[in-house]
């Protein structure tokens, strides 16, 4: 398991459209394993910790499109993939 600091610059590694967002840690709750981030550009968030990664690890954003019978139309999913 990575290891988060106070002002470490994080990205946004799941959660669909909002993979890729970067942020700085503002705080930390152990307890519950999570991260309050201050994104840029928008409003700070409790995020645990599964969902972040740090970025000096180069990463890419990858979008995959498929069809989907149940809703009749093609969505597109970000996909994170440390490089």
């Amino acid at each position: 398991m990575e290891t988060f600091e106070l002002g470490q610059e994080v990205v946004r590694s799941k959660g669909d459209y909002v993979v890729g967002r970067i942020g700085k840690i503002v705080e930390i709750d152990n307890d519950k394993k999570r991260a309050r981030v201050d994104w840029v550009g928008e409003t700070k968030t409790w995020v645990s910790f599964s969902v972040v990664a740090k970025t000096s690890i180069p990463y890419r954003i990858d979008v995959i499109e498929k069809y989907s019978k149940r809703a009749g139309r093609t969505t597109r999913t970000k996909v994170y993939v440390q490089s």
